[in-house]
């Protein structure tokens, strides 16, 4: 044979799908072609790299067991369904010409292939072939990676959800919503130390009695620490009180403002803001609100 045979139809071979006729012929081509020999050699190697990869992740059980139930709810559905349009009513809704039309096959444009072709142009139809196929290749490797990593990312946030959440019902005492503060916090530190309280309220310690006759008080509360709060941080709490403290300082590697300020109708307790620094004309955008105790 003269012409080249088509990457699909080297595949093919490879594979086993060509007649014996053609087979015979496309075998005997790449005895004698340099070129078309490689191309076999690429789509083998090609396809021993896809052959390593990792199979598909077995779906979850839940996701597996909703699936299952949107396919009843289905075909309840379609047993439910009114009876069909007779076939008669929805030939009559079609034209004529239409119909007539969509009955005529389908032209097809001209070969591009077949002895005295030229040879440049398959050259570079394979190039881009293989050029695809190797990108498809990489794409799946990347993507199994991907996934994997996904997975363990998941994983690790679903634990740390768990003990948060055991954190969070071990510290809250009965009658207390989930935004009081839990003891021992460090955010709950914080505040302490930006109202000025003193180091054993921080650390839940008892304070100790003064001495017997001494003018000297149980406890000396200390000033407030409070930094200028740009109009962006204040837009974003939606709040006009005058702030009790605020301080500018990172919170899990976002910069942020710290802004405390009086529980509503409830003197005893504080609310805290934590809002991101990044804001410029609009609303800055509330990281955490947390109710703490004074």
């Amino acid at each position: 044979m003269d012409a080249h045979p088509e990457v699909s139809e080297i595949s093919d071979l490879a594979e086993g799908l060509l007649p014996p006729g053609r087979s015979a012929d496309v075998r005997g081509h790449l005895d004698g072609c340099a070129l078309c020999s490689d191309v076999r050699t690429s789509l083998d190697e090609i396809r021993n790299l896809l052959g390593t990869l990792p199979g598909p992740p077995r779906m979850p059980a839940d996701i597996a067991g909703r699936i299952d139930a949107a396919l009843a709810a289905e075909a309840l559905l379609d047993s439910t369904a009114p009876p069909a349009v007779p076939r008669e009513t929805a030939d009559a809704s079609v034209p004529r010409g239409t119909a007539a039309a969509a009955d005529r096959p389908t032209g097809h444009s001209p070969a591009s292939t077949g002895p005295g072709r030229g040879h440049a142009r398959p050259r570079r139809r394979w190039a881009r072939t293989l050029l695809v196929t190797a990108s498809t290749v990489a794409v799946l490797g990347l993507g199994g990676v991907l996934l994997h990593s996904v997975d363990l990312t998941t994983n690790k946030t679903n634990d740390s959800a768990r003990k948060d959440a055991g954190v969070h019902a071990t510290a809250r005492q009965p009658g207390e919503s989930p935004n009081v503060a839990e003891a021992g916090s460090a955010l709950k530190a914080r505040v302490h130390e930006l109202l000025g309280l003193p180091a054993h309220v921080v650390s839940g310690k008892d304070p100790q009695s003064p001495a017997l006759g001494s003018d000297t008080p149980a406890t000396t509360p200390l000033r407030t620490q409070s930094v200028p709060l740009p109009p962006c941080v204040q837009n974003g709490i939606h709040r006009s009180e005058q702030p009790l403290a605020s301080a500018h300082e990172p919170y899990e590697g976002t910069d942020a403002y710290l802004v405390v300020l009086p529980h509503p109708g409830d003197p005893a307790h504080v609310d805290l803001y934590v809002v991101d620094a990044g804001c410029s004309t609009k609303p800055g955008r509330v990281l955490r609100q947390d109710t703490y105790a004074r």
